[in-house]
């Protein structure tokens, strides 16, 4: 674990600086968000929107873009209490902050924010993008949401001292398969006591120390090592029965059959398979197949988009490819390390080796369905 660990931290370490050469874009400002809310108001009166009164409150509904009122008239005056953009896109007159906009790829949305942290180290949830400022002066802030290597929500707030308190305001983008979906502009109902806002900014500065996950590079991603050979926290080489229970728990079904090598053991925990093999060598992993929630190799995850999977690893080409050809290396004659791809209607399957060392070959295959991840299978060859 520990020489993992390392590896990773030098991974890190060895990854251009996204940034670096280029002017960072300004922090959130209070003036920036009202000029923005005073925008989609502005829009709504051209619309001639109307205010109806809602489970939620006063609302007005426009095409593409919902406003949330502190009361049931609409005027250049109206208190915005959020707003709601899910149908517009890049010709819309109604846009988010910076000219963003539905449908915008994040790594876009992430450019037009400051961000110190382009590696996003953090944890699997989250990561800081920045902190700016300091109580009791405003304070802006940038937070990524995530599963993982996917990133569900892009956040930017200020924290802001008024007589109540500590007041919050911001705009929150929701991620789906790498684009924007929504773009919500938000205010908090209710002011906080000084305290508990320092706490919360504490807890952020906490977190951008964190290192315990990281993006992996898909600007100019590596051919698959193995070190990559990682699925639900395990790591291929060198892996036994005892080590994955310990990790995942007590298996649900073991099945054994002798074989010429010896025995083979199949176990099989949700979502995960492995069939290891025991004998004279001693016992190793012969295949690992991943159909759960689980990370496997590179953050990958079933579920994930065709082109965001690939994307963690090399293909010839700017865009990802979507047909029938060899992604990297000598694929053709198989000699690794390589990379393949096979597209067959709306199925397809990715083929990853590599040279593990000592005469052994290790194969992960991608199986996708319907442009999604289905399954993920290393195998020893």
């Amino acid at each position: 674990m520990t020489r993992i660990l390392c590896l990773i931290l030098t991974l890190v370490l060895a990854m251009p600086v996204a940034f670096a050469g280029q002017p960072q874009p300004a922090p959130l400002t209070m003036e920036e968000l009202n000029a923005w809310t005073a925008q989609l108001l502005e829009q709504a009166l051209t619309d001639k929107l109307t205010v109806a009164q809602t489970a939620a409150g006063f609302e007005a509904q426009g095409e593409g873009y919902t406003l949330y009122l502190s009361h049931n008239d609409l005027s250049a005056d109206s208190v915005l209490l959020g707003a709601l953009l899910a149908g517009n896109t890049e010709h819309s007159p109604v846009t988010g902050l910076r000219e963003t906009y539905v449908g915008q790829d994040v790594q876009q949305v992430l450019a037009a924010y400051p961000n110190d942290n382009p590696h996003l180290a953090g944890t699997e949830d989250a990561a800081v993008l920045y902190i700016s400022g300091s109580l009791p002066t405003p304070v802006a802030t940038g937070v990524v949401r995530r599963a993982g290597q996917t990133i569900l929500v892009v956040e930017h707030e200020l924290y802001y001292l008024t007589d109540s308190g500590v007041d919050r305001a911001g705009v929150q983008y929701t991620v789906d398969n790498g684009g924007i979906v929504a773009i919500r502009y938000y205010a908090a109902a209710e002011a906080q006591p000084l305290a508990d806002a320092e706490a919360a900014l504490k807890a952020l500065a906490d977190l951008q120390e964190r290192n315990d996950y990281f993006a992996f590079d898909t600007a100019n991603p590596d051919p698959l090592q193995a070190e990559d050979l990682v699925m639900a926290g395990l790591h291929f080489a060198g892996l036994t029965m005892d080590t994955a229970s310990a990790v995942l728990g007590k298996p649900t079904h073991v099945e054994t059959v002798e074989d010429t090598e010896g025995q083979i053991i199949t176990a099989q925990w949700d979502g995960v398979e492995i069939a290891f093999v025991k004998g004279e060598q001693g016992e190793y992993a012969h295949r690992m197949t991943l159909t759960g929630v689980h990370e496997g190799p590179r953050g990958i995850r079933i579920g994930e988009a065709m082109a965001v999977v690939l994307s963690r690893l090399p293909y010839d080409g700017d865009e990802v490819p979507v047909v029938t050809t060899a992604l990297y290396g000598d694929a053709q004659q198989q000699v690794p390390p390589y990379g393949s791809l096979f597209v067959q209607g709306d199925s397809a399957q990715a083929y990853y080796a590599l040279d593990m060392g000592d005469g052994v070959t290790a194969l992960m295959t991608l199986i996708f369905a319907a442009g999604t991840l289905a399954e993920l299978t290393i195998a020893r060859l």
